[in-house]
Formats: structure tokens, C-alpha cells, sequence
């Protein structure tokens, strides 16, 4: 019997191996050696000369990389500010069964399918600059003076803000699972108390989601510090070498300047210390929401 066992032990060690050596080549190898770059500096071409801190300490006061910075934390405020709760908003009212709702709820899924840089090249045309495209167009129509939506730095980033709410629908699509799940009882007995929409959105459907809005907090924190497709196809970057992050970098993020830095400008060590950075801030979020949520968490059961 423990020969039998030991077989089998060894024959979920091979099957395994695949996997783990994988895991080690394409995961673990990469992201030590981007550490290791990021005190370097290093074009790929020549061999790496070491410089310690130095990537970093130019970051803090790169205004590039500032804007960046800025931009990001921008659009992470509104994705998963605004566009987590208008997807649960839109969720909880899908949920009441009003007639119709399988088609709302397609409708509004729909736009997540499509992919992300191809929406953005589809975007660019609506919001061209004054004297063309759809809004200022519409605009012209109105007798209002068009605006330089993507020309303008003070609106450009507004615009990737805009497009991105295009793909609540994903959003929606899970807290609508969720709510689902809530056992109908706990509405039956509110409604029964007299308790209105508002108040059983407030005071059974938020609580009783309180894991599923986490998962989409994080998960709208790692997409936030990600975004980069929607930036680059506003900023029309496909086959020209010497296009920037939009006019005075106004549609620059984080992993947009890394690749900027990175696959334009050929600085490696430069753009592994931003990729460090954005791990950095991902984690420090992660670890402040699971926090707050572990203490929303202990505060409901010690009220109940």
C-alpha cells in the first residue's frame, strides 16, 4: 500500500513538472531579473552597468512619470469609484425582474466583448478635435463651439475615463450573479416591514455583497494599474516612432510610460524600476482594502 501511494506521488510529481518548470522560466525568472534590471542601466544591446538607486531617485522627480502617476491614480479613482458602483446600481435594478431585463442585460454586456485598443481606435473619431467628429458635430449643430477633446490636456485623460465606462457591463454581469444568490427572504421580510428599494439596496443588498464588491475592488485596482490600450489607441501610437503620451503627455499611465520607456527609448532598468513601482502601489492598495473590508467585515457580525 505505501509503495501503491509512493507511485502515485511520484506519477503527480511528473505530471506536475511541466507546469513547475514553466512557472520558473516564464514566472519566478522574469520578475527577479526585472528587479535585478531595474538597478542597472541597460538598452539591451550592451551589457548592464550598475548604478543602484538611480532608476528610482530620477522617477521622483521625472515629470513624465509624475503625470503618469497622476493619471493613473485618476482613472482608479473613477473605474472603481464610479464605474463599480454604477455597474452594482445597474445590477440591482436588472435584478428586480423588470420585463425586458435579459435584453437590458445583454445590451449592456455586450460592448465588454469587444477588445479594448479596438475600441479606443473607434472612440478616436467621436471625439476628434473642433472641427470634426461626432460630439463637436453634434455640437456645431447645437450652435456650441466644438472642444479639442484629445488636443487638450486639461479633457484628454477625461476621454479614456469616458471610454472605460463603456465596460461596466462585466461589472454588472457579477454583481447581478451575486445578487442572485441573496436568499429572496431576507427582501420578502424587509418589504414586509415597509422598507423601500433604496433601503433594502443600503441595508441587504450592499452587506450581503460586501465579498463580491471586494473581488471587484481589487480586481478594478489591478485593471486601473494596468490600463494602457485605450491611452495608446486615443494617442494613435501604431507606426509612429516619435508620437508621444499625447499632447504634453496628458494621456500618459504608468504602464504606458514603461513601455515608452522601455520599447521606445530603450531604457530597460528604467522601466523595470516603474514596473516595481506599479507592484509596489498594488500592493500597498490591496493590503488598505483588504484591511478596511476585514474591519466592515467584524463590524456587521458584531451588529448582528
Amino acid at each position: 500500500m505505501a509503495g501503491l501511494i509512493q507511485r502515485r506521488n511520484r506519477m503527480g510529481m511528473v505530471y506536475t513538472l511541466p507546469w513547475l518548470v514553466g512557472f520558473l522560466c516564464f514566472q519566478v525568472f522574469p520578475i527577479g531579473y526585472s528587479l535585478f534590471v531595474s538597478f542597472h542601466k541597460w538598452d539591451m544591446f550592451t551589457k548592464p552597468k550598475y548604478i543602484g538607486l538611480a532608476n528610482y531617485q530620477q522617477l521622483l522627480t521625472d515629470p513624465r512619470f509624475l503625470i503618469s502617476f497622476r493619471n493613473t491614480l485618476l482613472f482608479m479613482v473613477f473605474s472603481m469609484g464610479l464605474g463599480i458602483s454604477l455597474g452594482l446600481f445597474i445590477a440591482a435594478l436588472l435584478a428586480e425582474n423588470i420585463k425586458g431585463a435579459d435584453v437590458y442585460r445583454t445590451i449592456f454586456y455586450l460592448p465588454s466583448l469587444v477588445v479594448p485598443i479596438a475600441f479606443g481606435m473607434m472612440m478616436r473619431p467621436i471625439f476628434a478635435g473642433e472641427g470634426f467628429g461626432l460630439i463637436n458635430l453634434t455640437l456645431n449643430l447645437l450652435g456650441i463651439k466644438g472642444v479639442a477633446w484629445l488636443d487638450n490636456p486639461a479633457t484628454a485623460f477625461w476621454v479614456v475615463i469616458i471610454t472605460n465606462f463603456w465596460f461596466i457591463g462585466a461589472c454588472m454581469v457579477i454583481f447581478w450573479a451575486g445578487i442572485k444568490n441573496i436568499s429572496p427572504t431576507y427582501y420578502e421580510a424587509a418589504e414586509i416591514d415597509g422598507a423601500g428599494w433604496w433601503s433594502r439596496f443600503f441595508h441587504i443588498t450592499i452587506p450581503m455583497l460586501s465579498p463580491v464588491i471586494f473581488f471587484q475592488i481589487v480586481s478594478g485596482l489591478i485593471y486601473a494599474l494596468q490600463i494602457f490600450d485605450i491611452p495608446i489607441a486615443l494617442a494613435n501610437l501604431a507606426g509612429n516612432y516619435r508620437a508621444v503620451m499625447g499632447r504634453n503627455d496628458a494621456l500618459g499611465t504608468l504602464v504606458f510610460y514603461l513601455y515608452m520607456e522601455g520599447f521606445r527609448n530603450w531604457r530597460m532598468g528604467k522601466a523595470a524600476a516603474i514596473g516595481w513601482v506599479i507592484l509596489l502601489i498594488g500592493l500597498v492598495f490591496s493590503l488598505l482594502i483588504l484591511r478596511i473590508m476585514r474591519h466592515t467585515w467584524r463590524t456587521g457580525e458584531a451588529a448582528q
